[in-house]
């Protein structure tokens, strides 16, 4: 346990793959064990436990997850909602890789093939939802479904 505190990083410091899927499985479960955190991912996916701890152990170092002792054994809990964290993940990719650019990141999302016409129309429809709660005197009825 020496030297967590002087490592604390910047919580918005970019995360892997492996400890977004165990922030993930922390906001599903609650206060988990390692053994729960463990149980959570499907089988081809689960790491070890000493990988799993050590992920654990890191995120609780960048401030994301805390930890209970009960017994001997740690209770872990997430600091911050999956949405906040994923959040930071994903401003943290707008301004390294697409300059800040809300419109370069949908252009790379368009040009990949990842958006089918079904989501277009669903990210239609966030746009037409934002648009009527943010501009002033613009009216959510009267827009029409396109």
């Amino acid at each position: 346990m020496r030297g967590i505190g002087k490592r604390r990083r910047n919580r918005l410091a970019p995360l892997g793959e492996l400890q977004l899927e165990v922030l993930d499985v922390l906001q599903k479960t609650g206060p988990a064990t390692v053994y729960d955190v463990l149980a959570g991912f499907a089988e081809e996916r689960r790491p070890r436990y000493t990988t799993a701890l050590t992920v654990l152990r890191s995120l609780e170092g960048a401030g994301l997850v805390t930890h209970e002792t009960s017994g001997r054994t740690f209770v872990f809990s997430a600091c911050q909602e999956a949405d906040r964290v994923r959040s930071n993940v994903l401003r943290d990719i707008l301004n390294r890789v697409f300059g800040g650019s809300p419109a370069d990141l949908m252009s790379a999302l368009l040009d990949i093939g990842s958006v089918t016409p079904e989501l277009a129309a669903e990210l239609r429809a966030m746009i037409d939802e934002y648009e009527a709660e943010t501009t002033p005197g613009h009216e959510s009825e009267g827009v029409a479904d396109q």
